[in-house]
């Protein structure tokens, strides 16, 4: 296997991170892609034409409402990196010791309940550094830690205007994040020993399991009016 470095840590020809070189069964381990769970489905309905008056059949006619949906496992967060400066030794670092348990979350990343403005919401004591010169002992990813659920949604409305067998007008509503849901940013995961800080006002402004509250994850939701004329 050839190994690079990045961010101090080995990585393999999959782009995996590797922890320690000499252990092959502790780097047998779930792909930073992991998504056990996914449900993607796409939908297409045009309404029908309506058999009775031809007024209402014309403005009635050809209009088509459509989307897509997709929702899955949140993906693995990486385990924070040791601080037990292995990298002055052997110029590569190792990955923090997972406690026994210590549960990962102080609060659960699904729940809806957090306010990033209060909470941090990794566990810093489900972690804790290898001795002086050692490798950790946990492997880089976990199933049961990972970030939010991503669910995705969008959806659109429309109607092919026929003018002539060879001319149409095509107008089309195209909307993202129908249910305008709200994504915070993931926490910072990175070191489980990360003094956890506040400004004056008592909102997390760094630390381990800090969500930062100034943008979002994803876009509120947004739309677009699409128009094709064909001939």
């Amino acid at each position: 296997m050839n190994l690079g470095a990045l961010s101090g840590l080995a990585v393999s020809q999959s782009g995996e991170p590797v922890n320690d070189i000499f252990n092959r069964q502790q780097n047998k381990y779930i792909s930073g892609d992991s998504k056990p769970f996914q449900f993607v489905t796409g939908f297409n309905y045009q309404v029908p034409a309506y058999a009775g008056n031809r007024w209402l059949r014309a403005i009635q006619r050809d209009w088509v409402v459509s989307g897509i949906l997709r929702y899955a496992s949140g993906l693995p967060i990486e385990v924070p990196l040791a601080q037990n400066n292995l990298s002055t030794l052997l110029f590569r670092g190792t990955f923090a010791n997972r406690v026994p348990n210590q549960p990962l979350f102080l609060k659960d990343l699904n729940c809806h309940c957090i306010d990033p403005n209060k909470d941090f919401v990794l566990n810093p004591a489900a972690w804790s550094d290898p001795a002086p010169g050692q490798f950790g002992t946990a492997a880089a990813f976990y199933n049961d830690y990972r970030y939010a659920r991503r669910p995705t949604e969008s959806a659109g409305f429309g109607r092919t205007f026929r003018i002539r067998e060879s001319i149409s007008l095509q107008v089309r509503g195209e909307f993202f994040n129908v249910f305008n849901r709200t994504e915070f940013n993931n926490p910072d995961s990175t070191n489980a020993l990360a003094t956890p800080t506040r400004n004056a006002a008592g909102v997390p402004t760094a630390g381990f399991g800090r969500i930062n509250p100034g943008s979002l994850y994803a876009n509120p939701r947004s739309g677009q009016i699409v128009a094709r004329f064909q001939f």
